[in-house]
């Protein structure tokens, strides 16, 4: 079974986020635990720096199709991360996926996160001061 969701940081300094697939009870313990991966991740990496971190969340490979399960976990990672991330820039996907993370983020109702249609348009709204 593939992980519906990875994380890494990359050397610009960027922590890069990536769903995968459908998110639904066959991987959803999968998701759980990558999502408490992100969340330590997340923090560390902002405490090891003394600053808030930009995060690339990448939407190209997921199709859209989740649980209600999967969308809570995904919206404890955003609570999560409010003390330690500057901004999340979201891009890609199918419509479905687009309209699962327009849903997401009007339930999370922070500024500092922006859907992109292109990975460029979201690494640029992350490198602007």
């Amino acid at each position: 079974m593939q992980v519906p969701f990875d994380v890494t940081v990359g050397e610009d300094g960027v922590v890069y986020m990536r769903l995968i697939g459908t998110l639904d009870r066959s991987n959803f313990d999968a998701l759980k635990a990558e999502v408490e991966h992100a969340k330590a991740t997340v923090k560390g990496e902002s405490e090891r720096r003394g600053a808030l971190v930009p995060v690339s969340f990448d939407l190209t490979d997921f199709s859209g199709t989740y649980n209600v399960e999967a969308m809570l976990a995904m919206k404890s990672l955003e609570e999560h991360n409010r003390p330690y991330v500057l901004k999340t820039a979201l891009f890609g996907g199918s419509a479905a996926a687009r309209v699962a993370a327009e849903l997401t983020l009007a339930l999370i109702g922070q500024k500092n996160l922006q859907l992109f249609a292109t990975k460029d348009e979201a690494q640029a709204w992350l490198n602007e001061k």
